[in-house]
């Protein structure tokens, strides 16, 4: 999913919510270009955006299973950060470990890699 700083969060989160609803009682995992910072997972602050999420997930038992690296999951010419997230429900938390980020040349960007 990808949450776009000119939208709503509350947008975002509704369109989670289906996703989350269609699951139901199942596995979910969800990646998440966020553009939220939070040091929850593992940004050098919180800032708005990024509280609003962790609400949000509180909420609704989601997790982040993101793990402090010392790779930033994003980067360009601006800078680094941790806005890319992967977000798991009870159901896989359990089975889901060895998160890691992983360089893929072709597409020249870090992205968010897991193994269950």
């Amino acid at each position: 999913m990808y949450f776009d700083t000119e939208d709503q969060l509350q947008d975002n989160f509704n369109e989670m919510e289906k996703l989350v609803r269609f699951v139901k009682e199942g596995r979910i995992l969800i990646a998440v270009d966020s553009n939220a910072r939070s040091k929850t997972w593992h940004g050098a602050n919180t800032k708005a955006r990024g509280r609003k999420l962790e609400e949000y997930l509180l909420i609704r038992h989601l997790h982040i299973i993101n793990e402090e690296r010392n790779r930033p999951t994003f980067f360009n010419c601006r800078g680094t950060s941790n806005i890319e997230i992967t977000i798991t429900n009870n159901n896989l938390l359990a089975k889901v470990s060895k998160w890691e980020i992983i360089f893929n040349t072709q597409l020249e960007k870090e992205e968010p890699k897991h193994k269950t």
